[in-house]
């Protein structure tokens, strides 16, 4: 376990990670989406649902699920991805409806 000294520099870091325009842009490829850039609501809403994890997040834990998959003699399927056309949809909606 860490000691409180250890969990502090910690923290520190934390601070300094979330701080960085950089590393806190949204990742997201979805730019099209209504929610890019607004990771805090992109996440509540992916917890709403808890039927997937949002896009930038994929790419990492697909990494790590591959490994465990093959540990377990499974295959892992990708999920069909939502089309682009239909953000550009919901955009004309939007508009339409004003």
């Amino acid at each position: 376990m860490r000691t409180k000294e250890e969990y502090y520099e910690c923290t520190l870091i934390n601070r300094k990670v979330a701080n960085d325009p950089g590393l806190t842009a949204c990742s997201c490829r979805r730019k099209y989406c209504e929610w890019h850039g607004k990771c805090r609501e992109c996440v509540a809403i992916h917890r709403y649902h808890g039927d997937h994890i949002p896009t930038c997040l994929q790419p990492m834990l697909n990494d790590k699920l591959k490994e465990l998959v093959t540990v377990g003699e499974l295959c892992a399927m990708a999920k069909e991805k939502t089309p682009e056309e239909y953000r550009h949809y919901v955009r004309k909606r939007d508009n339409d409806d004003e």
